[in-house]
């Protein structure tokens, strides 16, 4: 039957282009999917592991969770020099870090100081010029940051410590910028182990020990524990370098790669909706093959070599576009890799990586899905009869039968499914909203026959008119249930998914925004920490930022810290600012943070006095619910307190016109950032927290929808595939038409009517169930939040409806073509 198989594949090679696409687009998303895991963790092993890529073994503190917490081990100087000393070890260095900051002329820059010594590897550093650091006043620092500072070898730069003490560095090398996440973010320097330890002071500690060995390495492993336990140190832990990067990504990712977790759902809805393709493909196919079939019977053909062939023809045909599929995946990983090397030159490090595993479970679950997709189809064609072969056959003539037992379980399903999706939306309980959707939809799908092609006729009917095409197409839409109800089930699963996160990010972005907004009573708010800034100097910087386009208002104020005792027990350090009211309730959206003289606006603290005592004057407490970055009173009422707080600090705080968009805020953010010098992450505010919530759900929505499209793209496809079958199916049909008079013209257009009324309906179905399933999923993750506030993107849904329903049109171009070629007595005489 393998030949046969291979006959009919070669026969029937058209229809089988839709089943190819699909299951190629499904198995190479999979593939992609478990690409981007490897890949994640190759390229974390780069960055994570650069402290460590050249070297054999580290040791470092490993606790066991049920110890006690109290008791730690601290590595110091004396720990590493004893681990150089051990026979089987050669080189030995310690990873630990200081901060301090590095003040050039023109800037002063936070960095990040680690011991180096060039007879130990450096401290895993690479030189690209210069030399190591030998003296107390050198060091060398990474050439990124070495580039932006200005600096370069032989320039003397300040170097104070966290207590403000200052030296004077010379810069003798240029090491590699660090491609470790986790340091590379400050400015990277090397000092000796003798200046640094001396630089750190109480702080010189370490973290890990990095040992090559000169024998084997178990064995110096070994010689290293039987050192740790002399020493006491039980709780140290020597592993491979290999090892020790697979465990911080383990602690990063809490054990979990959630990333893939996510894209393997995505994969998972793809091949959902590729197996619908593939079994209403095969199903149309063996149902215009059966007078073909039972002529096989006839033939001698056994009931069990007829399923044998239909499946040998799924599983080449799954072997050919699942390999398709790895081989795309491949192909775009490699070209995402390559763009973002050619973007983003500091991600050089970012690596492709690709499994045994990897590359053979697409495969197999692509083969997998397209025989078991093909089963069903197969065991209807074992059951043909010869005397089959010998009646007249009418190929559309295939009916959808409804299982009785299909149904129940489908209403079983969707009840309990929607009880517990609505139970989760009133409880704000997000875990079992989420079960009961995951009930509920597949309940929906398994009733789908029975509201489906019912909604095809009846909008059929409406659009219909007095059209003779359209009126046609309708009627021909709903001809085979079974089909049209598979076809639209496969596009109305994406567009309901669609629509779903569409709706549900909407919800999320209008009730942060405006829970945002109760609780942050100022736009932005400018403080100047440094201490270099004077109060007149805010005031002449607050009139500049006042004529920028975009802000209505500006007002200053002056922080500082008091002891208050607010509470029985120890006093707390109360942060005020002094403001004046009257500029100061200009620039707030609630005047009820606006102090009184001899008033304090308490906005940080719960206490049940009435009165507080700051600085020997009693000041009378206006409590507030809203998150300011102090406790307002005037300074009139501030210049009659006895406070000197050396760390005192002014700044200004920003209104906001109403008018400038979310997308704007980060461009007015960098202007004031720019006027005033502060470091624009520094400047906090309503309007900032509004603008940072809304960039994070429009990226997570842009990505959701991106996979979520390829479930679209693959059901469309479904959509042209079921018209090129019905053409094909109805060509003498199609060709009585013409010879009774419909013109090329109205038979392109019947076809274009029936794609798009298949196509519509189910994206309208879909808009329908994502809206319901957005709201009470929102309102299930959101409603703890606090007030929600429903929004539904009616725009963006109608972007999805007209998108769905012009793309089903265009999948209709092809079909209409070939329908329209073939002439009327060609067509007639077609068996």
């Amino acid at each position: 039957m393998l030949h046969v198989a291979l006959s009919n594949i070669k026969t029937y090679a058209r229809r089988y282009i839709a089943v190819v696409l699909a299951v190629a687009i499904g198995t190479a998303f999979l593939a992609a999917t478990l690409a981007v895991n490897s890949s994640t963790q190759a390229t974390l092993k780069n960055s994570l592991g650069d402290s460590y890529k050249n070297a054999d073994l580290v040791a470092y503190w490993d606790p066991d969770p049920s110890a006690d917490s109290a008791k730690t081990v601290d590595l110091t100087a004396k720990d590493i020099t004893g681990v150089r000393e051990l026979p089987g070890v050669s080189t030995a260095y310690g990873l630990g870090y200081a901060y301090g900051q590095l003040h050039t002329a023109d800037n002063g820059y936070t960095v990040q100081l680690q011991p180096v010594d060039p007879n130990q590897g450096l401290g895993g550093m690479e030189l690209l010029e210069g030399r190591a650091p030998l003296s107390n006043n050198e060091m060398i620092i990474d050439a990124s940051h070495a580039q932006d500072m200005g600096i370069s070898i032989g320039d003397v730069v300040a170097l104070s410590d966290d207590q403000g003490k200052s030296q004077n560095i010379t810069i003798v090398g240029i090491q590699r910028s660090s491609t470790n996440p986790q340091t590379s973010a400050y400015a990277l320097g090397g000092m000796s182990e003798k200046a640094w330890t001396h630089f750190a002071g109480d702080g010189a500690m370490f973290s890990d020990i990095v040992i090559n060995s000169e024998g084997s390495t178990d064995a110096v492993a070994q010689e290293l524990n039987d050192y740790f336990a002399q020493q006491k140190m039980s709780d140290m832990a020597v592993v491979t370098a290999d090892q020790k990067v697979i465990d911080e990504v383990a602690q990063m990712t809490d054990g979990t790669d959630q990333l893939s977790v996510i894209l393997i759902i995505f994969a998972l809805i793809a091949l959902v909706v590729t197996g619908l393709v593939v079994v209403n493909t095969f199903s149309v196919v063996i149902a215009q093959r059966t007078r073909e079939l039972a002529l096989l019977r006839t033939l001698g053909a056994k009931r069990k070599q007829i399923r044998s062939s239909v499946l040998l023809e799924a599983l080449v045909i799954g072997i050919v576009a699942s390999v398709i599929g790895v081989l795309l995946a491949i192909a775009l990983m490699s070209g995402l890799i390559q763009l973002l090397h050619a973007l983003v030159p500091a991600m050089s490090y970012a690596t492709l990586s690709l499994t045994p595993v990897g590359l053979i479970v697409p495969i197999a679950v692509g083969i997998l899905m397209t025989v078991i997709a093909a089963s069903l189809p197969a065991r209807r064609a074992m059951k043909l009869a010869p005397l089959a072969a010998l009646r007249p056959f009418d190929s559309a003539s295939m009916k959808n039968r409804a299982g009785i037992v299909r149904i129940v379980i489908g209403a079983v399903l969707a009840l309990i499914g929607a009880a517990l999706l609505i139970y989760g939306a009133i409880k704000g309980d997000l875990i079992i909203a989420f079960l009961g959707g995951l009930v509920s939809f597949p309940g929906i799908l398994m009733l789908a026959s029975l509201f489906v092609p019912s909604s095809v006729a009846g909008i059929g009917k409406l659009v219909a008119g007095n059209s003779t095409s359209r009126r046609l197409a309708a009627l021909n839409a709903v001809r085979n249930p079974g089909r049209t109800t598979a076809t639209a089930t496969a596009l109305l699963i994406g567009v309901t998914l669609v629509s779903m996160i569409m709706v549900g990010g909407q919800t999320a972005k209008a009730s942060l925004n405006n829970s945002v907004a109760a609780e942050y009573p100022v736009d932005m708010m400018v403080s100047f920490y440094d201490g270099t800034t004077s109060k007149a100097k805010a005031d002449e910087l607050a009139k500049k930022i006042d004529a920028v386009d975009g802000v209505s208002a500006t007002s200053t104020f002056t922080s500082s810290y008091a002891e208050v005792n607010l509470n029985e027990g120890d006093p707390v350090s109360l942060q005020l600012l002094a403001v004046d009211p009257q500029e100061y309730s200009k620039t707030v959206l609630d005047q009820s943070v606006v102090p009184e003289n001899g008033e304090l606006v308490l906005s940080q603290w719960s206490t049940d006095l009435k009165s507080v005592e700051i600085g020997g004057q009693t000041l009378k407490i206006k409590k507030s619910g809203a998150l300011l970055s102090g406790n307002p009173v005037t300074s009139q009422t501030f210049k009659t307190l006895d406070i000197k707080d050396p760390e005192s600090y002014p700044g200004i705080i920003v209104k906001v016109d109403s008018g400038v968009a979310g997308s704007q805020i980060n461009e007015l953010v960098t202007e004031i950032s720019d006027i005033t010098g502060v470091d624009s992450s520094m400047i906090d505010g309503g309007v900032v927290m509004k603008s940072m919530f809304t960039q994070i759900i429009d990226v997570l929505l842009t990505i959701v929808s991106a996979l979520l499209a390829v479930a679209v793209l693959i059901a469309l496809i479904g959509v042209a595939n079921t018209l090129s079958l019905s053409v094909l199916e109805r060509t003498r049909e199609n060709s009585l038409l013409r010879a009774l008079g419909l013109k090329k013209k109205q038979l392109r257009s019947m076809l274009a009517t029936e794609a798009v009324l298949i196509g519509g309906v189910a994206a309208l179905l879909g808009m329908v169930l994502g809206v319901i399933y957005g709201l009470l999923g929102a309102q299930s993750a959101l409603s703890s939040m606090g007030t929600m506030t429903y929004s539904i993107p009616w725009w963006q849904l109608a972007a999805v409806l007209a998108i769905s329903v012009i793309a089903a049109l265009l999948a209709s171009i092809t079909p209409g073509r070939r329908a329209a070629k073939l002439s009327p007595v060609e067509g007639l005489a077609t068996e």
